[in-house]
């Protein structure tokens, strides 16, 4: 009978503790002020700022649930056209790894934004992904919280799929985010390329060719060739890179193999998208007769320069396939 008797006060104090966190009780997290510029926002005290990169405003890490946060803030090229609810078109394809489990329209002190969650599958283990996007100041403002499944087990047990913890934290920033109305400069620069094969990164700008450090994105606002996609969206995207001159990002291009990959970061949708090379032997002599095209529903990359090196007699692409697609 002693023995039932423990067992029915331990079952009483397992379901006053899930009274107990079902009804707010990680309200009172104790947080701190981050402001940046434009940008503030409250957040959980025990995350430890970490190091960031690329368009990040910050980084954060959770030391207690393996949480890792992002805030980010990436100004809009010209002639480019977020989707509404802020999820990549190929997101919904068949290469990615992001399945989105949910999307809601929300109101941040009356700009609109959206409230993104995905799962998140690869090399057999799966996490979790929600995502705040505001699109203002003619930029796009993003909250990316990622977290393991095997880090919340016991809260999804007690509060549901989400975790207390992890919607503690997502609420806490969203409830006191501030954006205030700022001018900002554009960097033309929205990502980078990595290509392993040649050894190198590159940023990815808008602007112009003739620059150190950086390939061209063909569908910038002004240029006289064929347009394409950005990276997120359904359509063919095309780099355009010097062989010789301004950093030659693309010398050596003619030694890229069937089968290599190809990285894109992307700063305006925050997800990496993978490439893999299906062909490097298109050499047009008459490509100004022939010019490159970029078609709507193609999920490929197309690397362009000029042939041969060191000449403007024709131009060569390298054309390669997506394969995945993943959080940046």
């Amino acid at each position: 009978m002693k023995k039932y008797i423990i067992i029915g006060i331990a079952i009483l104090v397992i379901v006053a503790l899930v009274i107990t966190v079902t009804a707010g009780g990680t309200s009172t997290t104790e947080t701190k002020h981050y402001q940046n510029g434009e940008i503030s926002f409250n957040y959980p005290a025990s995350w430890q700022q970490v190091q960031t990169q690329g368009a990040q405003i910050a980084a954060f890490k959770d030391p207690e649930t393996g949480m890792n946060i992002t805030v980010s803030r990436q100004v809009i090229p010209a002639g480019y056209n977020a989707s509404k609810d802020f999820v990549p078109d190929v997101v919904k394809e068949s290469e990615s790894n992001l399945k989105l489990t949910s999307s809601n329209k929300i109101d941040l002190n009356g700009t609109s934004g959206y409230d993104n969650t995905y799962t998140v599958q690869k090399n057999g283990s799966t996490t979790q992904q929600r995502e705040l996007w505001v699109n203002t100041n003619g930029a796009l403002y993003s909250v990316i919280l990622s977290y393991p499944d095997e880090g919340f087990k016991v809260e999804s047990l007690l509060n549901g799929f989400k975790g207390s913890a992890s919607s503690t934290a997502f609420n806490t920033i969203k409830n006191s985010l501030k954006i205030n109305s700022t001018k900002l400069t554009d960097t033309y620069a929205f990502g980078t390329v990595t290509i392993p094969r040649l050894g190198v990164t590159w940023n990815i700008r808008t602007d112009t060719l003739n620059v150190m450090g950086a390939v061209y994105h063909y569908s910038a606002p002004g240029d006289t060739l064929s347009k394409s996609f950005y990276p997120g969206q359904l359509g063919s995207m095309g780099l355009l890179g010097h062989h010789t001159r301004y950093s030659a990002p693309f010398n050596h291009i003619e030694n890229m193999q069937v089968g290599d990959k190809v990285y894109i970061n992307d700063y305006l949708t925050q997800k990496k998208y993978t490439y893999q090379v299906v062909s490097n032997n298109d050499i047009r002599y008459d490509y100004t007769t022939n010019v490159i095209t970029f078609p709507a529903g193609k999920k490929e990359l197309v690397l362009g320069t000029c042939w041969p090196p060191g000449y403007t007699s024709a131009e060569r692409y390298v054309h390669c396939n997506l394969t995945a697609v993943d959080p940046l």
